[in-house]
């Protein structure tokens, strides 16, 4: 999958691209709107970008459980070496690693929520001046001449700025 990205200003733009999207065959789900006047897009009643696409949640709480697991396996380990040696089982080493990787999810996802999604974190001062960011899915290859060109043609007022090719939530 990719997600291509376009600016431009204005919510009549995003109903008028949305609706042409729609038409020519593109998914709502596939369509993510991100803007700081949020009432505007709603009011043009079109697919607002949700928190997770908005925030860093996914990326820093898998990152903070990858970090969890480590640590909690490190400390397990000194546990099983030092003096707690023949008290520390398979299972209690486990059950260490777990806690140690939830409580590290847990503590990435608190940072992510405070934190702008690292997949948009370019287009921050363009949203900040006012610019509405639209995120297309394309789920192959034909989709995605299918959606440039309709974009090129239809909506020159939108400017292309770039693709993710492998696009992944999480990572």
């Amino acid at each position: 999958m990719k997600r291509l990205y376009y600016l431009f200003r204005g919510a009549d733009t995003a109903q008028s691209i949305s609706r042409d999207l729609q038409a020519a065959g593109i998914n709502v789900g596939q369509l993510h709107f991100l803007s700081q006047d949020q009432q505007a897009l709603q009011s043009a009643q079109v697919q607002q970008a949700d928190l997770l696409e908005e925030k860093d949640i996914s990326h820093s709480g898998t990152w903070g459980a990858i970090f969890g697991l480590v640590v909690g396996a490190l400390f397990a380990t000194y546990l099983s070496l030092g003096e707690l040696a023949g008290y520390i089982s398979l299972g209690s080493f486990f059950l260490i690693c777990l806690l140690f990787t939830c409580f590290g999810a847990w503590a990435g996802g608190f940072v992510g929520i405070s934190t702008e999604n690292h997949h948009i974190a370019r287009f921050h001062d363009a949203l900040e001046h006012g610019d509405t960011l639209l995120m297309v899915d394309a789920y192959n290859e034909q989709e995605e001449t299918q959606l440039k060109q309709l974009m090129h043609t239809r909506h020159m007022e939108a400017s292309y700025e770039g693709e993710e090719a492998n696009y992944r939530v999480f990572l």
